[in-house]
């Protein structure tokens, strides 16, 4: 399978994190796992564990650990949950994460071995499950000397305690999840205590509450555990207590992050001894990437994101946002099964504003639910979607802002503001940003605007004197309906450029020879051996291998060789659907990479896709740090202006755009979109230009005039 059908395939699976609901009998949990660890072959075997439980900081913790290790020079690997944008995030090796065809292989592999699985007797494994599984299988083939497992919830039954790990580490533990793991410190504590082993060690914090701490004393040494209170008197690692952290070296980490990394150094210098030197333990903390745990996005004003999702962890960070400032904007998203009342309580002595959202995860609590959870005494306004919360948020505004909760919100978050990450795909938002900037227009032009469909995806405008006109997500009614159709299909434009001597890259069109008899007259190849060798007649590698059909740079591939060419050739094929049997293979064109946004044959706006951060992507504009730069020199308009009137002498469109790179021959157009986005350059930019340009596609389409009022002062910038 590929890698989307992998995901499909994972997502099929019993998920508590995106229902809630149990995976059969909890006393099945652990032999169920130890039986899909049988089918794998027992890869935790492989190398030495480290498991990591607690209420708050595991994550940091694990991350922590497995950077110290790192620095030390052993192959490393970490299992964390949950994921901000995508779900390989979750397991990396070495600090990196497989790309896509690599999980693939992996998905694969866990399907194929785990096929009739139910024969075992404990039900179908949970996705979790599976991914813990896949973790154990992956460290294992890299030749992972440490690995470092997060626990996901609790611990008595948690996935990632179904072998003996060599070491524990129980990070603050705290009143959380209690619908689950009890109403009371003590029981949490005791369900997280089972992840320790006898005659192995427990690391803990001294900061631990009282009566924690207490019976993690007394139950340690009934059960032969070597217990380790790091930052106490009776700390088995002295030095690691006496460490001090400069703040000349990490000024952003909070009190919260220092304390959960002695812990990590504590486990650290447990497994490395001497090794483990303090310029390593500076080098390991400095460079360690922690998104979304009290992560500063932006410095003027200040912007920190944190994942906080209880009272406690809401608290601690309250106390290190207070020492930066004593008044904040929140922006705050919490799922439920956490305490959201506690979490508000916690953050209303530092809240000048409050922004209540949601991450529109599944679990993710409703606005008006959350509302309902404020403190007397603190008001807080409420928004649906995270781009209107920091809208609202004023993120330009002299007060700092932190967006807390879940770590679902921050992660969408981070994709609102542009910050780097490697994303599966994108989401909602994309459309939204087309709908909202259609909807200003509106506005300025005194056009009535209506919601026509329950999942607001539909919408209407009733221009005076005419019926109704829709608009669907990004589509919208200024293209021909055959010159849209024509737009979307990749094939048919490079026939028609080509025969139109537009300068486009070279171009293969190849038919699935996979594909159902009935689709046997559009059969170009008898197979992929056929297809590859045509290629390399006509082509030296890289070579672009891309789908008929697609937006948004996703089923486009970058090919350096024969084997990775039929390799990628036949997954495609074998996971086409049914009527999506044509690929396409073009020479690799480099060079700056620029959109027009045009209408017929006028261009309304140009943007260079350029990336602050090396690419490995094909869009610069979709990588980490990508960013649209409008162009405003002469010639390079004059070139675009000129490639968009022959454009429109093959294609009349209204509204579009085109792709081009400027390679050694000239401008090459690499295709046209008929349902151009706007989020991407509104993301950079702002929303006037396309506000702007929506005004005048429906003065001019739709014979609409702007309101005298409005003349001298609406938002077109052409």
């Amino acid at each position: 399978m590929d890698y989307f059908r992998g995901k499909r395939y994972l997502n099929t699976l019993q998920d508590w994190e995106r229902d809630g609901t149990a995976a059969g009998s909890p006393e099945h949990y652990l032999p169920r796992m130890r039986a899909l660890l049988r089918r794998m072959g027992n890869p935790q075997q492989a190398f030495v564990s480290v498991i990591v439980g607690g209420t708050n900081g595991k994550g940091t913790v694990a991350n922590a650990l497995a950077s110290l290790l790192r620095t030390c020079g052993r192959r490393t690997g970490v299992y964390t949950s949950p994921h901000l944008h995508t779900i390989r995030e979750r397991i990396r090796i070495d600090g990196r994460i497989l790309d896509k065809d690599d999980w693939a292989k992996w998905v694969s592999d866990l399907y194929d071995r785990t096929r009739g699985f139910e024969s075992e007797g404990f039900g179908s494994f949970t996705r979790f499950e599976a991914l813990t599984a896949l973790a154990t299988s992956m460290f294992a083939q890299a030749g992972v000397e440490l690995g470092v497992f997060e626990v996901g919830l609790g611990g008595r039954y948690d996935a990632t305690n179904a072998w003996d790990a060599d070491a524990a580490v129980l990070t603050q533990v705290d009143l959380d999840h209690t619908e689950v793991l009890g109403d009371t410190v003590a029981a949490i504590a005791l369900d997280k205590l089972e992840i320790c082993r006898t005659g192995m060690p427990l690391f803990t914090p001294v900061t631990q509450k009282p009566e924690v701490l207490a019976l993690l004393r007394r139950e340690c040494s009934e059960r032969g555990v070597d217990l380790r209170v790091v930052g106490g008197e009776t700390d088995g690692d002295r030095c690691c207590a006496a460490l001090e952290f400069p703040h000349s070296v990490m000024p952003d980490r909070g009190s919260v992050f220092r304390k959960n990394a002695r812990l990590a150094i504590a486990v650290g210098r447990h497994l490395t001894g001497k090794n483990l030197t303090d310029d390593r333990i500076v080098d390991a903390l400095t460079g360690l990437d922690l998104p979304g745990r009290f992560e500063v996005a932006q410095r003027t004003p200040r912007v920190v994101l944190d994942g906080a999702h209880n009272p406690s962890g809401a608290a601690a960070l309250a106390g290190d946002l207070g020492r930066m400032s004593k008044r904040w904007t929140f922006v705050v998203g919490v799922n439920a099964g956490h305490d959201a009342g506690g979490i508000l309580e916690a953050i209303r002595p530092l809240a000048k504003k409050v922004v209540l959202t949601s991450s529109g995860h599944p679990k993710a609590l409703a606005v008006d639910v959350l509302r309902q959870n404020l403190p007397a005494g603190l008001s807080a306004c409420c928004t649906e979607g995270i781009a209107e919360a920091l809208g609202r948020a004023g993120l330009q505004e002299e007060s700092p802002v932190c967006i807390m909760g879940s770590l679902h919100l921050i992660g969408r978050a981070r994709e609102a503001l542009g910050l780097p990450c490697e994303r599966d795909g994108f989401g909602e938002e994309l459309h939204e940003e087309s709908l909202a900037c259609l909807a200003e227009a509106c506005a300025n032009l005194g056009v009535r605007i209506e919601l026509a469909s329950e999942d607001g995806n539909l919408f209407c405008i009733r221009p005076p004197g005419r019926g109704p006109v829709y608009f669907l997500r990004n589509r919208h009614p200024f293209n021909d309906y055959v010159a849209a159709r024509l737009g979307e299909d990749k094939a048919y434009q490079y026939e028609l450029f080509t025969r139109a001597a537009l300068p486009v890259p070279e171009t293969l069109v190849a038919f699935n020879p996979f594909a159902d008899e009935r689709f046997s007259r559009y059969r170009t190849h008898a197979s992929v051996d056929a297809v590859v060798e045509d290629v390399e007649r006509r082509f030296s590698y890289p070579v672009v291998v891309k789908r008929n059909r697609g937006s948004l740079a996703q089923g486009v591939f970058l090919e350096t060789d024969r084997s990775d060419l039929k390799r990628r050739l036949r997954t495609l094929f074998e996971n086409s659907g049914f009527l999506d049997n044509l690929m396409l293979v073009q020479e690799f064109v480099s060079g700056p990479e620029y959109r027009i946004v045009a209408a017929r044959d006028e261009l309304l706006l140009a943007y260079e896709k350029v990336s602050e951060s090396p690419c490995s992507g094909l869009n610069p504009l979709h990588g980490p740090a990508g960013i649209a730069k409008p162009v405003d020199a002469p010639d390079v308009i004059d070139a675009l202006s000129g490639l968009t009137a022959s454009v429109s002498g093959v294609i009349e469109l209204g509204f579009y755009a085109i792709d081009v790179i400027q390679s050694s021959r000239g401008f090459q157009v690499i295709e046209i979109n008929p349902n151009p986005m706007c989020y991407f350059y509104n993301l950079h930019n702002g929303r006037s230009d396309f506000v702007g340009i929506y005004e005048k596609l429906i003065r001019e389409h739709l014979s609409v005039s702007k309101p005298p009022a409005a003349q001298d002062g609406g938002s077109e910038r052409m």
